[in-house]
Order: structure tokens, then sequence, then C-alpha cells
């Protein structure tokens, strides 16, 4: 960003109504509050306590009944002690949406996504763990947060350019060199190639063991109109259609080591995201679920097994694990990944479903469920079945908090709440908190 006079002009030709505005404490989403006659401004680009210019994303006299505005930041008036030279210029004014603190620096990103996941939990009405002690934590060995990325969808226009969606917009735009994917991904150079007619997205996958995986996605796109590029070395390439998924190359699964142990996953499901995710959160789950020896255990959003194998060992041969998922063919490959350890079963349904049938209770519960979380009833069959211990995997606060106060509600309190920064440069947040009951 710059502050002379021709920028102004260029930034003026940029369209939107122009705002002076002095940022203030963080919001959930990864922009900053501001205000203006009044009126709460969420500004995106900027840092706490420096001025800028911002433009206005709505048109003012459309939104002028709104509760609040959003903006950008173009021009920096009077920097702020948290900005750092960028990491990701293509990340910047009307840049991609995927690294909306790229231009923070990295212990200040903590700090601020610190501050924010105190505020949620604290508006929730969580009481049960001293808030204050929430501090964001870096990741093993991530000095940097570049090169973390293992799993990248990519846009595609009309055109076939591939690129990635801006903020709060369709449009798709160039990634540069995507410093925050890892270098498997990096080198298939996906940004410099076209598409084939009928793309719409394409994921790009680095497992830790294995090649890398490409997936074109595109409802009406004609697997034989791809001609896979030189670029892409030996990574396995499908294409997914409204009719399933087609293989030119691989069969569609990557594989990720985690230990010992070795986990296959479709190339399009889900899986950590940062490249020691799965280790990190297998460690801490391993460390704090404590499932009894011959005792059972339930693996709740389970995916394809990763907790499951931790809550296996701990129960040994003689107890029983049952991993949980909504994914029929995530399902299925916790099945294969895990057919070595007799005490686990599986089940493919709806989570709340599937503990709302069950008669009995059990020891243990380990869950890791999407951003939208568990929700209020499952959160409260789960402290009326579990005896011991429940651990929650979250990647979004505000759900979490939203979970934990109502379990609280019922008698259970939090032992231990620690949060990760699995997503630098972002606002997003994983953490894992640890559930007793109060009496215990």
């Amino acid at each position: 960003m710059t502050s002379d006079a021709e920028s102004a002009q260029s930034i003026s030709a940029l369209g939107g109504r122009l705002l002076t505005l002095t940022a203030g404490p963080p919001a959930a989403g990864g922009t900053f509050v501001a205000r203006h006659e009044g009126r709460v401004v969420f500004v995106r680009g900027t840092t706490p306590g420096e001025t800028v210019t911002a433009r206005l994303l709505e048109d003012p006299q459309e939104q002028a009944s709104a509760r609040f505005w959003r903006a950008e930041a173009l021009d920096v008036l009077e920097a702020g002690p948290d900005r750092a030279p960028t990491v990701w210029e293509e990340a910047g004014i009307d840049g991609v949406g995927g690294a909306e603190w790229a231009h923070i620096a990295l212990p200040a990103q903590r700090r601020i996504a610190s501050e924010v996941m105190q505020e949620l939990l604290r508006r929730a009405g969580v009481s049960s763990f001293p808030i204050e002690q929430v501090q964001v934590e870096p990741a093993p060995h991530d000095a940097e947060g570049l090169a973390w990325r293992t799993r990248v969808r990519y846009a595609v226009d009309a055109d076939g350019r591939v690129g990635m969606r801006g903020w709060r917009s369709h449009e798709v735009r160039p990634v540069g060199e995507d410093p925050l994917s890892a270098q498997p991904i990096r080198e298939l150079r996906l940004g410099e190639w076209t598409a084939p007619e009928g793309t719409e997205a394409i994921d790009a996958v680095a497992p830790s063991a294995g090649p890398a995986s490409v997936v074109l996605i595109g409802r009406d796109l004609d697997p034989d109109s791809v001609v896979i590029p030189e670029s892409w070395g030996d990574a396995d390439v499908a294409v997914r259609t409204a009719r399933g998924l087609v293989t030119l190359r691989g069969d569609g699964t990557v594989h990720e080591r985690v230990g010992e142990r070795l986990f296959t996953v479709s190339a399009t499901g889900f899986w950590q995201s940062h490249r020691r995710a799965a280790e990190l959160l297998s460690d801490v789950v391993e460390t704090t679920l404590a499932a009894p020896r011959g005792g059972s255990a339930w693996d709740l959003y389970g995916g394809v097994g990763l907790f499951a194998a931790v809550a296996a060992q701990q129960v040994g041969a003689d107890g029983t694990v049952v991993t949980v998922e909504g994914n029929r063919r995530a399902s299925q490959l916790a099945a294969e990944n895990l057919e070595d350890l007799p005490q686990v079963s599986t089940a493919t349904a709806d989570v709340t479903d599937w503990v709302r049938a069950r008669r009995g209770g059990v020891d243990a519960v380990v869950l890791d469920p999407p951003r939208a979380g568990t929700g209020i009833e499952l959160m409260e069959l789960l402290a009326r079945t579990v005896r011991e211990k429940i651990v929650y995997v979250s990647c979004e606060p505000s759900t979490l908090a939203r979970d934990l106060a109502a379990i609280e509600k019922k008698g259970w309190r939090i032992s231990d709440l620690r949060a990760f920064d699995l997503f630098p440069h972002t606002h997003h947040i994983e953490s894992v908190a640890v559930l007793e009951r109060a009496s215990s």
C-alpha cells in the first residue's frame, strides 16, 4: 500500500465510497471494527489502531438502514504496530480471499486470534475455565506460517483461468506464488494453466505419503477433454462430474501417515489442511481422552478414523470403539484404515440421530464436527450419556463457544482448552476442549 497522490487517484477510480477510518478491536471473521458517524464498519486489510482510507463494499444509499457496513482498506495513512510486509501480494486490495491477515506480523496474528476467541467465549457465557488462559499456539516447527496448506480448492472462470475468488466476491483472481500452499501444490503451477471447458473448480492435495493429487470438478466436464500438462509430474489426476469420479491417473485416493499408521483418504475428502495438524491433534487427543482400558469410546464425526485409532489403543483389545461418520465413502475408508483393530466398528449415520438412538452410556467421546459445530441438542445428549470425558476438536470458535456453554448448563466443566494456529495468515482457529463432569 502507498499514500501518495497518484495512488489516491487510482484508488478513487476503483469505485465505492471512500472513508477515513481508524481500526479498533478485531471482529470474528478476520475484520476489524471501526466507526463512521456512529455506524459500525467492519474493515478488511487493516490492523488494530491504524488509520486507513477504506472503500465501502455496499452502496451507502442502498444500505442506509443497515446496522453495519463492510469496507476494504485501500491506503494506510498511519500504520499500526502490527503491520508487516505482506507475505502474499495477491491477497491485498481486490485480491484473493484466502489470506486476510497476510499483512499482519505472525505473533500479532496469534494475539489477535486469542482476543477474538476469548471474546466469543465470554459472550457465550462460558464460565468453568479461565478464559484469559486461552492463547493461540503455533504449530510445532511452523516459524513463518508458509507452505502449510496441503489442501487447496482453486476456482476457475468461464475462460478457464485458474485462481481463487476474492473476498466477498465471485470474481476469480490470480494467485501468484501462492505462498501458503505446500511445495508440491505450488509445483503444479495451476495458476499458469488453462482448464478445459466445463471446469468449475480444481482440488489440489499434497499428502504426506505418495504423489500429489489433482481433481478437476465440473458438472458437465468431459474427462476426455483433459490433457495432463507436463508440470503436473507424477500427480494423480481425476475428474469429478455430476455422474461421479473418473480417474485418469491413480485411484482417486491419497495417503496420509500419522506416526506408524497410514490412512487412505478420498482425494476430495476431508483431512486436516495444515501439514502438521493431524499429528498435533492426534497427540493432544491421546494425552487428554484417557479412555479406560477395557472401556468404551465413541469417535463422532470420525472421518477416515484418525481419532478412532487413538481411542482404540487406549481401550485395548478388550474395549470397544465406534466411529460415526455421515459421509458414506469416508466411513468405508475408516473401516479399511482400522481393519487391524477389531475393537473398532464403524457406523454411517447422522451423528445426532445415532447418539439419540443409543441405549446405555459410554466412557469417553472424541468429536470433530464441521464449522457448524455439534449443536445444543447433541451436547445435551452427550451430557446425559458420557460417563467420564469428552474431547471436542473444533475449527470454529463461535460454534464451539455456544456448545461449551450449553454443556456447562448440564453439569459439565471445561478442564482444559487449547487453541492452535493451524491456518496462519487467516483468522481461522483450531482448538481442543476437554470436558468432565463438574462433580468429578
